[in-house]
């Protein structure tokens, strides 16, 4: 098995290898209000952290990215914005959208409106100022918490909270249970232009509820189970 210690790394192979491992990541294209209008910016350094309220997190690289080796303390235009003003809109991509995103991910200066260039339509949200995709199957008005500077280049983790759901008929039931087919989300993968679908699903047993400790039974159960995977 290969073996690498970190801080003997160049930043370049430790972006390599956790882009490459840590698989497939969502992706967040976030709306953003600046100075001159919106900012659309897909994100994948992207999950949820819990409820109550619902949260979520997305890192953030600096605005000469991890591959250049370090940051001159430039920002991207997402966290600039976010510090002049905290509100966004958080949407999910599905593959029919995928172009759309894609060409929000180019370096446009701060004045430019990617969801124009890209064609996306929007609308005023409910809550935040500002608006969100009504072409993506999942919308998230959200309010910053706060923006922690971390590591040496810095990255910038951005934390939000969730505070108005728009979900598309198509993909949400009346129990609010999502339908993971109909809402065709895309994964990113490692490497220029390496994404994925959920186009396979399985279920696993449920052994035990959480929250208590396990009867014999259960244990058991999952012995047997985790016997039938590799070595």
């Amino acid at each position: 098995m290969a073996e690498f210690s970190a801080a003997d790394l160049m930043v370049e192979d430790q972006y390599k290898l956790m882009s490459g491992a840590i698989i497939p990541r969502p992706i967040a294209l976030t709306v953003t209000l600046g100075p001159d209008g919106p900012n659309v910016a897909p994100f994948s350094f992207f999950n949820c952290i819990g409820v109550s309220p619902p949260m979520f997190m997305i890192a953030c690289s600096p605005k000469t990215g991890p591959k250049s080796g370090g940051g001159n303390g430039e920002v991207k235009d997402t966290v600039a914005n976010l510090r002049d003003h905290p509100e966004m809109v958080v949407h999910i991509v599905d593959y029919e959208l995928r172009n759309k995103m894609n060409a929000c991910a180019l370096d446009f200066d701060r004045d430019v409106n990617e969801a124009e260039i890209a064609g996306f339509n929007t609308a005023p949200s409910v809550v935040v100022k500002p608006p969100r995709i009504t072409d993506c199957r999942v919308q998230l008005e959200s309010r910053l918490i706060e923006i922690k500077e971390m590591g040496t280049l810095p990255y910038y983790l951005i934390l939000g909270e969730v505070v108005h759901f728009h979900m598309d008929d198509s993909i949400i039931n009346d129990r609010l249970h999502i339908d993971p087919g109909a809402l065709d989300a895309l994964g990113r993968m490692a490497g220029n232009g390496g994404y994925t679908r959920i186009t396979d699903k399985f279920e696993m047993p449920f052994l035990h509820p959480p929250g208590s400790t396990p009867p014999e039974e259960a244990i058991q159960r999952a012995q047997e189970f985790a016997k039938t995977d590799r070595d």
